[in-house]
């Protein structure tokens, strides 16, 4: 299956060493702390909807990227919230 790399994102992030099994990059997602400027942490959540959902991994990825980047209100701080948001508002 094709996955959204480092290279693929358009912004700059931070990029932090995580372990292999961390639940912050790893597993199903759930309410582990999602920080929307760890690279990382972003691709994560990328990958785990394209994986899931998408035909066209990029401009899915894309699109999850920027709506994640310039929509995602500053109150949504997990893993499984963030999901949920990337759902409810995609067609927006």
């Amino acid at each position: 299956m094709e996955t959204f790399t480092k290279d693929d994102l358009v912004y700059e992030y931070k990029w932090s060493h995580y372990e292999k099994d961390d639940p912050k990059i790893s597993g199903i997602p759930d309410t582990s702390t999602f920080n929307r400027k760890e690279g990382w942490q972003t691709l994560y959540i990328i990958n785990h909807l394209t994986n899931h959902l998408a035909w066209d991994v990029n401009s899915f990825g894309e699109k999850i990227e920027k709506m994640i980047h310039d929509q995602l209100p500053e109150e949504i701080s997990n893993q499984k919230d963030t999901i949920q948001w990337i759902k409810e508002n995609w067609a927006n």
